[in-house]
């Protein structure tokens, strides 16, 4: 009996809860230009009845939204080829500028490079490479000179004596020669003498 009375109290209670609710103003965002596609669209989704898996939309709320599109749609457009074409102009003056920049550039470092170098055999090179290399040129003559009179000086004594060397050798010879002349002469004079007495 108590559990049949409290639920025809929850039964009254609830339908006092569940009574028809005054009407509630929807804000339409269809009807505010400001309102985003995104905020529209749910709007539409969210106030259509669903029928068996479809959704039941007022025409004139399709109608709204297309135009809403293609309102957007061209206000894109529209903002989509001043920006090109303001894009396009800022692209060439920026080519210009870089271009022109790029000669300046190429104008300074080519007097600058002429200011800074020195052409040494057809090719530049900086003064400071020029100095070292004139200075390496002049150290290496002197070294050269330095070591051909060194070898001068050795060869020509070496060859002086070799040349005294050679007088003596060649005296030597020579009475060298004179002994060996006369060692024949008396040989052959013994061996006349030793024929004479033989025969």
């Amino acid at each position: 009996m108590i559990k049949i009375l409290t639920l025809h109290l929850l039964l009254v209670f609830s339908m006092t809860i569940y009574g028809q609710a005054p009407a509630v103003e929807i804000d339409n965002p269809l009807n505010n230009d400001k309102s985003s596609l995104k905020s529209q669209h749910d709007f539409i989704m969210e106030q259509s009845r669903t029928y068996v898996n479809n959704k039941v939309v007022k025409i004139e709320w399709i109608k709204k939204f297309y135009s809403n599109v293609i309102d957007s749609l061209e206000i894109v457009a529209i903002s989509r080829d001043n920006f090109e074409k303001s894009y396009l102009k800022e692209k060439e003056i920026s080519k210009v500028a870089l271009e022109s920049i790029l000669d300046l550039e190429e104008q300074l470092s080519n007097v600058n490079s002429e200011k800074e170098n020195i052409t040494l055999l057809g090719s530049p090179t900086s003064k400071s490479s020029y100095k070292t290399i004139v200075w390496s040129i002049i150290i290496l003559l002197l070294v050269l000179l330095l070591f051909f009179m060194y070898k001068f000086k050795s060869s020509n004594s070496i060859t002086k004596d070799a040349k005294g060397k050679l007088e003596d050798i060649e005296k030597e010879l020579e009475e060298t020669k004179k002994k060996s002349r006369m060692r024949e002469q008396e040989l052959m004079r013994k061996l006349q003498d030793e024929i004479n007495k033989n025969s």
